[in-house]
């Protein structure tokens, strides 16, 4: 027998058949871990600013908080 040419074609294109592609995450393991760890940096520091304009909100809010005075205004604390 005699290979058909779509199969000729499967073969040339590295074996990948011409319905599927291979996943970019597979080809570019450094670049997913990159982009990966990019993400992850980005939600941490969403996490944390939010943590800290949260604990801002709740101090400004709080029955004692005449007498709160932001960072920012006190000049950075003792």
């Amino acid at each position: 027998m005699f290979p058909t040419p779509a199969s000729r074609i499967a073969v040339s294109s590295g074996g990948v058949p011409s319905g599927a592609s291979s996943s970019p995450r597979l080809r570019h393991p450094r670049l997913t871990l990159f982009t990966l760890s990019l993400v992850g940096l980005g939600a941490t520091f969403k996490y944390v600013s939010t943590t800290i304009r949260n604990n801002e909100l709740a101090q400004k809010s709080s029955p004692g908080s005449r007498f709160y005075v932001s960072v920012d205004r006190s000049g950075g604390g003792i």
